[in-house]
Order: structure tokens, then C-alpha cells, then sequence
């Protein structure tokens, strides 16, 4: 029914993981155990139903104290369908304040059930025992894919600890930190499109469920959840950013900038961390913004699954930008105040070139700019597992471990680039089959000046 509607439902909003989620009630059921009132937070196409009670109660903890003496027993059940077939539960508990028509919550039950789509939204509940076979299947596949990706970076990892005690290189704790974080990329060398557009679907199926679980949490949990939400952005902005390299869309110059700017060590987590201390106010204002408080009109012109698109990419975009935004900060501060001079960002490394999409991340720390060219010291040509191989005929050549899916063999080390004095020069994949070392000068330098530019570099002090 929808008679009276304002005043049966009153409920303007909810208190749930310390924001405030605007609610539209569309209509109401009568039935033997009170009023059921359903609702939908258009933006987002959350629906599902609550019940007030008539009585006056003690309020939730979260309640301010003004609604002490005015508040009601509350129940509500909500749904949310996710991009595979299926879709989250939840039953929130708390009290509902008639003072300001809030209704202050927390969790009490959640879960996943196989539906989504039409049958979603005429579903009328159930009081059996739901669950998701879809959400359990994509979920142990992820869970057993990290695992294996753990268990090839520790094998690699211990593998390199080795060498470097046997060579008696002693690898400091960020080198040895980069070096760990490198190999624990998503993605193998020799990725195809397919594959890492396969890895995006499982990190946006994680993202949905950390786009819910926001809700339900509180006090620090909630906290861990929306870092944890923003480690997964960049995830998959890493893995989107690969396979927009993997396209060759992007002149060299072009993707290394984007690289040192947006994808270094230096700021990596600080723009997740400073967003997980503001995003619950964000998210308050924009649910209460005049755009989406009382939006279910647009909603239902549009439809409701339109429109939640735009609601979760007007969150999901903004929280990139923001992390976006301090990442580019921190690392245009650092970069000044490291080297002076801007040109780091855009400078040609011939080593850059070499790697070419076989790094994670950049490191800024590692860079060393001497007259008018960018190098990479020894502890960086370490961090990221660059070593030299010395052929029978005295050539020099760059060497790196090849990443597998999951394999980890024996002779996994490939030349990537020859090397004459301080230059690096990229060249085809090859088996390495030398004796292997690590550098003690740097590389670098533009790979287009190699006959010109002749090892100034490898006879000054490295810094």
C-alpha cells in the first residue's frame, strides 16, 4: 500500500558503519506482525524492508542523546546484487529515533544467495537457510589463486636470499621490500589481454564485497575495511593500467611518466590510508547531497541498474581520483626534494625501456640523475632483481627472472638487454647461460645516445 506513505514510514535515513545512507520509502505491507516498510537507496539499488516497533526502548549507542526519550525498537533486512549472479544480505538491528527520522544501526546477520536480476527484486525473502554457490566458487578460486601466487613469491624470494648470501650482498630492508612486493604481482610476464581481463572480473567481484561490507562494520573494523577497499582499487587499477601497456597505446615517454607519477614505491598505501580516515564523511555528504537524497525519480526513469551504476562510480571514481590525487603529490614533493629537477618524470632510461611492462612498480628512490640523464643505482638494479651476466666473449648483458603463473623452475632467468659500459640496449628473450653477478655501477641513460655516450657514469661514485 501507499496511502499515508510519509507518515507510517517516516524513515529518511539509517546510521549504519558510522554513515548516514539516505533512504526513499515506495510502499508498505500490513501484516499480522506489524508494518513492513519497503525501501530503496536508489543510487546504489539497495532495497529491502524494516519493521519499527511501537514501543519506546533504551536507544543503540550510536543514537545522540536528543532522541534518549524518543526511540523505538528497529529491524530491517536489505539486499544488494553484485555483478555475478548473485547478491548480499543483510539483517541490521538497532533503534529508530523520531526526533530525526533516523534509524541507528549495526549489523546482526550477513550473507550471499544465488539470485539477481528481475527475481531479485521480487524476491520476498525466505526463512530458509540461503547461500551462494556462485560467491563460494569465485571466492575459493581467488583465495587459491593468492595462495599459489604466495607460494611462488616465497620460493623466488628464498631462492634470491640465497644468492645474495652466497655472492655476499647484503640487500637492505627497502631494497629487500621492493624486491618481495615485485614478485608478488597478480599477473605473470607474457600475460595475455584474457588473462588479466579475467583477474579484473575476480578483483571487481572482491571490489563489490568490500563496497558492502563497508556497512557492515563499525568503530575500527569499519576503518580496515575501507583500506582494505582501496588496496583493491589499486590492485585493479594496476592490473587496468596493464593492460592499457599491453595495448602499446602509450608512447614510452607517456608510460613511464604515468608510471613514476601514479605507480611508485614512495607513495604506495599513503593515499589508501588518508582516504580511509575521510571516506566515511565523504560518503555521509554524498548520500545526503541534493543530486542523490531524493533521487528514486531518476531511478525509476532510468531504471534502477542505470542508475546504480552512476551512484557506484560517482563513489568508486572519486575515491580513485582522491587516491590519485595524494599519490601525485607526495611523489611530485619527493621527486623535488630527492633530485631537483621535474625531468625525473619524464626522462628516457634505457633501463625503463629494457623492463618495459615486466615491473610492478616504479621506485624513486632508486633513480640517480646526472648530467641531464636518469640511471638506476646498484641497490635499485637489486631491488628489482636485475643481475648481469658476463658471456664467454666478455659482453655484458641484463638478466631477470621470468615470472610464471605459478611454476617456479630452476632456470627461470632471461636476458633482457645488452649492455655497453652504462647502457642498456633491449633486446629479444633469451635462456640465460652465463655466470651471473650483481652490478656494481649504474645503468641508464638514453638507449639512443649509446654510441655517443661512453661509461662518464660507471667510473663516477655511486650515490
Amino acid at each position: 500500500e501507499t496511502a499515508n506513505l510519509t507518515e507510517l514510514c517516516p524513515v529518511e535515513g539509517y546510521s549504519l558503519g558510522q554513515v548516514w545512507w539516505n533512504v526513499q520509502v515506495t510502499h508498505y505491507y500490513n501484516t499480522r506482525h506489524g508494518r513492513l516498510c519497503h525501501f530503496v537507496i536508489p543510487q546504489y539499488n539497495i532495497h529491502g524492508n524494516h519493521l519499527i516497533g511501537s514501543s519506546k526502548v533504551e536507544p543503540y549507542e550510536t543514537t545522540p542523546s536528543s532522541c534518549r526519550d524518543d526511540s523505538h525498537p528497529f529491524e530491517m533486512y536489505i539486499y544488494h546484487g553484485s555483478l555475478g549472479y548473485f547478491s548480499f544480505y543483510e539483517e541490521p538491528i538497532g533503534t529508530y529515533c523520531a526526533e530525526d527520522r533516523t534509524a541507528y544501526i549495526v549489523s546482526h546477520g550477513f550473507g550471499t544467495y544465488d539470485i539477481n536480476g528481475p527475481s531479485l527484486v521480487e524476491d520476498t525473502g525466505s526463512t530458509s537457510y540461503r547461500k551462494s554457490y556462485w560467491y563460494a566458487t569465485t571466492g575459493a578460486l581467488w583465495v587459491v589463486y593468492r595462495g599459489l601466487v604466495l607460494r611462488r613469491s616465497f620460493i623466488i624470494c628464498k631462492r634470491y636470499a640465497r644468492r645474495c648470501s652466497n655472492l655476499g650482498v647484503s640487500l637492505r630492508r627497502k631494497e629487500a621490500v621492493v624486491y618481495v612486493h615485485e614478485q608478488l604481482r597478480l599477473t605473470a610476464h607474457g600475460a595475455t589481454k584474457l588473462h588479466r581481463v579475467a583477474l579484473l572480473y575476480l578483483l571487481i567481484e572482491g571490489l563489490m564485497g568490500d563496497l558492502f561490507l563497508l556497512i557492515a562494520n563499525n568503530g575500527l573494523l569499519s576503518k580496515i575495511q575501507y583500506v582494505s577497499l582501496g588496496y583493491n582499487l589499486s590492485g585493479l587499477l594496476l592490473v587496468a593500467f596493464e593492460i592499457i601497456e599491453s595495448t602499446n597505446w602509450l608512447r614510452e615517454r607517456t608510460r613511464v611518466f604515468i608510471k613514476r607519477l601514479l605507480f611508485c614505491y614512495e607513495s604506495s598505501l599513503l593515499g589508501e590510508i588518508v582516504g580511509a580516515a575521510l571516506q566515511q564523511s565523504f560518503l555521509t555528504r554524498l548520500n545526503g547531497s541534493r543530486a542523490l537524497k531524493k533521487s528514486n525519480h531518476v531511478n525509476l526513469a532510468v531504471s534502477h541498474y542505470v542508475w546504480s551504476i552512476v551512484g557506484h562510480s560517482i563513489y568508486v571514481l572519486s575515491v580513485i581520483g582522491f587516491i590519485m590525487l595524494i599519490r601525485s603529490l607526495w611523489t611530485i614533493v619527493y621527486v623535488w626534494w630527492k633530485h631537483r629537477t621535474w625531468s625525473v618524470f619524464t626522462a628516457s632510461c634505457c633501463v625503463d625501456t629494457a623492463l618495459g611492462k615486466r615491473n610492478k612498480m616504479t621506485l624513486l628512490g632508486g633513480y640517480h640523475w646526472y648530467d641531464g640523464k636518469l640511471y638506476y643505482k646498484p641497490d635499485a638494479l637489486r631491488s628489482f632483481g636485475l643481475l648481469k651476466m658476463e658471456g664467454e666473449d666478455g659482453s655484458e648483458c641484463l638478466v631477470l627472472r621470468k615470472l610464471h603463473w605459478f611454476a617456479v623452475p630452476r632456470n627461470d632467468l632471461f636476458v633482457i638487454g645488452t649492455v655497453s659500459d652504462d647502457l642498456v640496449k633491449p633486446s629479444n628473450e633469451r635462456l640465460c647461460t652465463g655466470i651471473v653477478r650483481f652490478w656494481g655501477q649504474c645503468l641508464g641513460g638514453d638507449v639512443e645516445e649509446a654510441g655517443r655516450r661512453r661509461g662518464t657514469l660507471a667510473r663516477s661514485t655511486s650515490k
